[in-house]
């Protein structure tokens, strides 16, 4: 087992509104793990909220038939950072339409979240297509 493995913690989560406390506290723990501060610390639970939100709200749309809703929280400390996936099987979305609807002057309803995220956290990464569900990876770095 590589040292990766071993500082990596998953959770899996129901796609609930109550359990987003879980995943805020997980991540203040594990981000203490990686020596971040406790700013660092509360701009990545927002950050991460938001995208738990965002599987909540979104990743199951339309739906009926969607069977279990979860959240995949992976979290891996390096030095003086950490990676956070948020992950869902959900219906999935067209990254690029976020861009396209800021450019377009459309920020309305959609993709604000994602812009908190990326104003949050010192990388953002969207992996995600209609019908795949959707991988939010985020990293923050120890500010000092």
């Amino acid at each position: 087992m590589s040292s990766k493995d071993t500082d990596t913690v998953q959770l899996v989560l129901p796609g609930r509104a109550e359990f987003l406390q879980v995943a805020r506290l997980t991540t203040s723990g594990v981000a203490t793990r990686a020596g971040l501060t406790v700013d660092d610390i509360e701009d990545l639970k927002v950050a991460v909220g938001e995208a738990c939100t965002n599987v909540i709200d979104h990743a199951f749309e339309g739906d009926a038939e969607a069977g279990v809703r979860r959240i995949i929280l992976r979290m891996t400390v390096g030095k003086d950072e950490i990676t956070i996936e948020v992950e869902d099987e959900g219906s999935g979305f067209d990254p690029s339409e976020l861009e396209r609807g800021r450019r377009n002057g459309h920020e309305g309803e959609g993709g604000l979240g994602f812009w908190l995220m990326k104003e949050l956290t010192d990388s953002l990464r969207i992996e995600s297509a209609p019908g795949s569900g959707t991988r939010v990876i985020m990293v923050k770095r120890a500010s000092r």
